[in-house]
């Protein structure tokens, strides 16, 4: 696993072009990332959210790389605010494990393609975070590998009932995915639930260019 020493998570934020993405967004809103390739280093997840998210507000951040350790070190690396907190349901893990009265609970999974289970973990980290927390913010950092594990519909239909509940708190609902190893239906169908859509770009300077794209049928 890649480990990243705070001062290379200052330097990744200054390969990264942020000129082409709104300065704000609906609280509400729905977002995909669309990346051509993992692009783990950067965490564009968390970065984004970051960019929209109010201090103190919370995160739920579901792995599909990194564990749970390595995702809270990342994202204090990129904001850290003490009175934030963090949840994190780690898709990486060997074994079921539910640690919610830590500092920064965590639902380990040993994968995601159990969306019951994946769903259950959400909610039981919501709950966990809803006293402290105003709001509390889902990101997820890379659809991908849900979508190899499940089908369209199925997960389609996860992210429906997670996006309507945040709307509903008016939080934000954030997921990257890496669109080359997805088919024109698939995104076509994320394309519906979305806000908004990021477009990655990484140059030959392996800098990465930010295109924001309104999806379409929706307003902000």
């Amino acid at each position: 696993m890649t480990h990243f020493k705070t001062d290379d998570w200052t330097t990744t934020e200054s390969l990264i072009d942020f000129d082409g993405i709104p300065d704000t967004i609906s609280s509400s809103s729905t977002l995909c990332i669309a990346k051509p390739a993992p692009l783990t280093e950067h965490a564009l997840p968390m970065r984004i959210t970051n960019r929209y998210a109010d201090r103190g507000d919370c995160r739920i951040i579901v792995t599909s790389s990194a564990g749970a350790e390595e995702t809270i070190r990342q994202q204090k690396a990129i904001e850290p605010l003490e009175e934030s907190r963090i949840g994190v349901v780690d898709t990486t893990a060997n074994d079921y494990l539910a640690a919610l009265y830590q500092e920064n609970p965590t639902i380990s999974l040993p994968h995601s393609r159990e969306l019951t289970q994946l769903s259950l973990a959400v909610w039981d980290l919501h709950e966990t975070l809803s006293e402290p927390c105003e709001k509390t913010h889902i990101i997820i950092q890379s659809l991908t590998p849900i979508l190899a594990e499940g089908r369209l519909e199925s997960v389609i239909n996860v992210l429906e009932r997670w996006i309507e509940q945040q709307r509903a708190t008016s939080s934000l609902t954030v997921f990257s995915i890496e669109y080359t190893e997805h088919d024109e239906a698939t995104m076509v169908a994320l394309e519906r639930l979305v806000d908004g859509i990021v477009w990655v770009e990484q140059t030959e300077r392996q800098k990465l260019r930010l295109d924001y794209q309104r999806a379409r049928g929706r307003e902000q």
